[in-house]
């Protein structure tokens, strides 16, 4: 099976609207688990960015 792609907001809504049963645990697991990532390292990213912004 192909694994989904774009942004985690979109690989999550490819989820919502495709067939899920014709994919199996391991694959619907694998594409959640990495959009969750996704948005984690999002945030990471965001955290960074706001430690670094300075007040003026």
């Amino acid at each position: 099976m192909d694994d989904l792609s774009g942004t985690a907001t979109e690989r999550l809504a490819q989820l919502r609207g495709g067939d899920g049963g014709a994919r199996d645990a391991a694959w619907l697991e694998r594409q959640l688990h990495s959009a969750l990532q996704g948005w984690q390292a999002t945030e990471d990213d965001l955290r960074q960015l706001r430690e670094a912004h300075e007040d003026f």
